[in-house]
């Protein structure tokens, strides 16, 4: 039987900081502030050349590529740890697709520790045990082969499982390593300031000046950077900078998307709560829970070389309830919901000789609010593919396919690798020293159901990095920088692998 307290209720410094979590999430979502004075905020200001708002993959690969570049680099994460949904949601698993270097630099510092990473293949093609995948490490895959999903047939999909922890870790010494590199862990971004600014040409610009963040003991910190990236799952920074941002679906009008509805709808790809189980030789039996929440039959599991095995529910909660109802009142049904879950993947034979470990410590989040950009990538670029945009400014690529948990749930996929321009990193509002790196950034909802995946989301770290380090050295605004010398550094293309 699960402990009361994993089973049913978060424990107690988790419920602490999911309420601060849902508190801060509704008042941002309201345009509201903390109530706390500035003057409350006694520590001096600190300097900084760039301050990355969030450490999830965006945020890491923002802050490694751009201190690996010479600038100075602030890094704030409300977690403990860096990784995000990848290390405190437990959905420690790099899809089949195109990485940058940042993500086989990873794979190859993991490598080096026993147990911590590996290439899988499935052990339930055609789901012939059962309604679920079980994707195992294979020690004869490369990385190589978990480069492709698209044209890929099934037999031949390799991710890659990881250790969370030691994906955590290993993030923080890279950054660590370089010397330049400041982390604010614990930390939450409370408030924003900006100012009236001019272009080169005399226009008017907007300019974030500072932001103010608060620790767990509640001290506040001012930081002043010439460049902020918005690294957050919910884009946090850019919504309280009044940034115009887009959640749900948008009707076809917006983007003339062929798969869009024709009116917009208020729905979001759904929320897990991913959690590990462990071998055992008297596994204990996990009773049904009454009432049984109800839940969708599947799940998606991945074990690495360690022999812990971790589940991904999939559709465990409507994406909007975290709007509706606040983080932690869904972290607490997440809670209650997995028991059901787990009572039901235990009758399979896969998982009979094993028993629960852990759940995660954050919500698997697939979908929040997405930034207005200069340029918001679309269906249409998905369908164009990499080949046929015309775009002179892209720094990604993506190949994964259309995937949509819950309502309205679907798997499309795409006919090949599609690129991710820089623009879609620039909120519109002529902001000139403000990016966005994470799932929110410019995306269309049917386009961020593709290319939200963590490899990608290091691309665009890595780009946003790259980006803000050659703005700060040559003194220009985030649009004027020489996208020439980004794109010709990035070399986005030779990223995808050709077919063999």
């Amino acid at each position: 039987m699960l402990p009361l307290s994993r089973t049913y209720l978060p424990s107690f410094s988790r419920l602490v900081r999911a309420s601060v979590c849902s508190a801060l999430f509704v008042l941002l979502s309201l345009g509201i502030g903390p109530l706390v004075t500035r003057s409350e905020a006694a520590s001096p200001v600190l300097e900084t050349d760039l301050c990355v708002v969030g450490g999830g993959s965006g945020g890491f690969a923002t802050a490694l590529s751009a201190a690996r570049a010479g600038a100075n680099v602030i890094v704030v994460e409300r977690e403990p740890v860096l990784g995000g949904t990848s290390t405190q949601a437990l959905v420690s698993n790099w899809e089949p697709g195109p990485g940058c270097e940042f993500a086989r630099e990873l794979f190859d510092r993991l490598q080096k520790i026993p147990g911590a990473i590996g290439v899988t293949r499935d052990q339930n093609p055609g789901h012939k045990k059962g309604p679920f995948g079980l994707f195992l490490s294979d020690a004869n895959l490369t990385y190589d082969q978990s480069l492709r999903r698209s044209g890929v047939p099934h037999a031949r999909f390799h991710s890659v499982a990881f250790n969370p922890q030691a994906m955590a870790r290993t993030m923080q010494a890279m950054l660590e390593e370089t010397g330049r590199v400041t982390l604010l862990l614990n930390t939450s971004f409370v408030e924003a300031d900006a100012v009236d600014a001019q272009d080169a040409d005399g226009q008017p610009k907007r300019k974030v000046d500072t932001i103010e963040v608060e620790d767990r003991q509640g001290k506040r910190q001012t930081i002043r950077a010439k460049i902020f990236v918005d690294a957050t799952g919910c884009v946090a920074l850019c919504r309280k900078l009044g940034c115009e941002t887009m959640l749900g679906a948008e009707a076809r009008s917006r983007f003339d998307e062929p798969s869009a509805p024709e009116k917009p709808q208020k729905v979001l790809n759904a929320i897990s709560l991913c959690y590990t189980i462990r071998p055992s030789k008297n596994p204990v039996r996990q009773p049904k829970p009454e009432p049984t929440p109800r839940f969708v039959r599947t799940a998606h599991v991945t074990g690495g070389p360690d022999g812990k095995l971790v589940v991904n529910p999939l559709p465990l909660l409507p994406g909007i309830a975290l709007i509706e109802q606040g983080y932690d009142a869904c972290l607490e049904t997440g809670h209650k919901t997995i028991t059901a879950h787990w009572n039901w993947l235990q009758t399979f034979e896969p998982f009979s000789g094993y028993e629960f470990d852990s759940a995660a410590e954050m919500l698997g989040i697939r979908e929040s609010y997405r930034v207005v950009t200069e340029y918001v990538l679309t269906q249409h670029d998905l369908l164009d593919g990499i080949e046929r945009q015309t775009h002179p400014d892209l720094i990604a690529v993506a190949d994964h396919p259309c995937d949509v948990h819950g309502r309205g749930g679907h798997l499309a996929g795409v006919k090949g690798p599609y690129g991710v321009p820089y623009r879609c990193l620039i909120p519109r509002g002529g902001w000139t020293n403000l990016l966005v790196a994470c799932r929110g950034a410019g995306f269309s909802k049917i386009a961020a159901s593709s290319c939200r995946l963590s490899r990608t989301m290091i691309q665009l770290g890595h780009a946003a990095g790259e980006a803000a380090a050659m703005a700060i050295e040559d003194d220009v605004p985030v649009d004027r920088i020489n996208m020439d010398r980004l794109t010709e550094k990035l070399k986005v293309k030779e990223r995808y692998p050709q077919e063999k």
